[in-house]
């Protein structure tokens, strides 16, 4: 006993302890890094036709994975539309979803200047997504695009979405800072300064709680409705709004504000119609 005790015997034991361990660690490791993850997030996204691909994938430290030229693309358009596009995306599997069984991964993206901090997983047959967003640059974004006209300013907000088809359910915040909006209507750009909204889904309609800016050469307040479509474009619209301006501002607004029902101020508007053919009352 006296032998078996000794530091001479207790060395070899914990140095093969040890090197189990870190055998075991790197293999999970290896694994891990080596895990098809744009063939997972392709999974997840599918019920949203949504694809991801990527032109190379290596290890980060400590588990997971770094992919470089990163795609999300529609399958629902023939020639597969690029949507978003990504130059490094860092992606690791998410323990905790694992334990409830159902399999998912956090993603870490640079995204439009900014950066992207997401948790999916597949729920039921849609795609649960958890969000953060940090200083986007709205004007280097093309996911929507108004005819003769742009935006620049910052994005940053969170959120929960359980998305299928559409939006199904989820609520979520936004801000944005130095929102300027140039338009053929104005003469010069339009300063809208900074933005708030809060947000809702239940059963694919969007409720606007709340949505204001302040600081800015127009003010605007709105909340109301849309209710989603599998195209975005025939989504419905039932948006209330007021809009108030600057008097320093005023002649640089004018052709848009000569196009409004009636001149701004505490009398809201009506914004009715879809999102491709709105009408303002």
């Amino acid at each position: 006993m006296r032998e078996t005790s000794s530091p001479q015997y207790e060395r070899p034991r914990f140095l093969r302890t040890a090197y189990t361990l870190v055998g075991l660690t790197l293999f999970a490791a290896y694994l891990i890094s080596t895990f098809p993850y744009s063939n997972t997030l392709t999974k997840v996204l599918a019920p949203m036709g949504l694809a991801v691909s990527s032109t190379s994938q290596s290890a980060s430290f400590p588990f997971g994975a770094r992919l470089s030229g990163v795609r999300l693309t529609s399958t629902r358009n023939a020639s597969g539309g690029l949507l978003i596009e990504s130059p490094a995306v860092t992606i690791a599997p998410a323990f905790l979803s694992m334990l409830t069984m159902h399999p998912g991964v956090r993603v870490k993206a640079a995204l439009y200047d900014g950066i992207v901090n997401v948790m999916l997983r597949s729920s039921g047959s849609g795609t649960a997504i958890s969000y953060d967003l940090d200083s986007l640059d709205l004007a280097r974004q093309h996911l929507w695009t108004i005819p003769g006209a742009s935006v620049v300013g910052n994005l940053s907000g969170s959120g929960s979405l359980l998305l299928n088809d559409i939006a199904e359910s989820g609520y979520g915040v936004l801000s944005a800072a130095g929102l300027t909006f140039t338009s053929a209507l104005a003469s010069s750009p339009i300063r809208l300064g900074e933005g708030h909204s809060k947000f809702k889904l239940e059963q694919g309609t969007l409720t606007i709680e709340q949505l204001t800016t302040t600081g800015g050469d127009l003010t605007l307040t709105a909340e109301g409705t849309i209710q989603l479509a599998p195209d975005p474009g025939d989504s419905e619209l039932a948006i209330q709004f007021t809009l108030s301006t600057l008097p320093a501002a005023a002649s640089n607004l004018a052709v848009l504000l000569a196009i409004l029902p009636h001149p701004p101020g505490p009398l809201p508007y009506h914004l009715t119609g879809t999102v491709n053919a709105p009408r303002i009352s």
